[in-house]
């Protein structure tokens, strides 16, 4: 198995999606399954301009030239794609929706029945077999993913590919506080990957611990509490500074 990994934090590597990425890497290392990753935040990559070039003038090639092409010839040689993000009002962070969106150059301009019996369009190339979504939330409740997991399996299944599973942790304010509230989770991810590397697949036993929350709600406000505090000391220093320079 060869997967791709496109981490679509902001942060890239410094938070829990970056965290998530980095055990899932290793679990499938061991699985003996290959992996690329892109860290879309220090790529080039403009948003789709709706020209449908890759469906009319030049079948599979999007128009724009940028670094998504690299992103194309990944797709394209892949297995397994890895979409992971936190969850930003809703759904996926800008950062990864762009990437998503230009994949559009995949389609045909055509329209057929898919097996299940809904009107889709056929493909040019192949995205990968199989898509892995890969979530963190600063909220606590399992329920903020809806609207995510909604357009991961929209999209898994629009572009003709099979859902390998969702792994959606919330409650990253406390599990950034204290970050070893966190490291349980990442075993299991780990974990995760090294099954996922040899047989394609997470068990569903596994996939619901892995989306089980860390903390419960009580415990997850007494340390995010520890944040709220140095919320205020940051507005305080602020509001100081400007009060100061407005003084001069």
């Amino acid at each position: 198995m060869k997967a791709l990994i496109l981490n679509g934090s902001a942060r890239g590597g410094k938070g829990v999606t970056g965290k998530m990425v980095d055990a899932l890497i290793r679990g499938l290392a061991k699985g003996k399954a290959g992996s690329t990753t892109f860290e879309i935040r220090r790529m080039t990559i403009s948003p789709c301009t709706g020209c449908l070039s890759c469906m009319h003038k030049n079948p599979g090639i999007c128009a724009v030239r940028d670094d998504m092409e690299l992103i194309y010839e990944a797709l394209k040689a892949s297995d397994l794609l890895v979409m992971a993000t936190p969850l930003y009002v809703d759904t996926m962070s800008a950062q990864l929706k762009t990437v998503m969106d230009r994949c559009l150059a995949c389609l045909q301009p055509f329209l057929i029945r898919d097996d299940a019996g809904r009107v889709r369009h056929p493909y040019t190339w192949r995205m990968p077999a199989k898509f892995l979504l890969l979530s963190t939330s600063a909220f606590p409740e399992p329920e903020v993913f809806a609207a995510l997991l909604a357009t991961f399996h929209a999209q898994a299944a629009n572009f003709g590919s099979k859902a390998a599973g969702a792994i959606c942790i919330p409650g990253s304010i406390a599990l950034q506080m204290e970050s070893e509230l966190l490291d349980h989770h990442l075993s299991l991810l780990e974990e995760a990957g090294k099954i996922l590397g040899q047989t394609g697949s997470i068990p569903g036993t596994l996939l619901q611990e892995l989306n089980t929350p860390p903390v419960d709600v009580d415990r997850y406000l007494q340390v995010a509490a520890r944040y709220e505090g140095w919320c205020r000391e940051q507005l305080n220093k602020a509001r100081m500074s400007r009060e100061d320079t407005s003084t001069r």
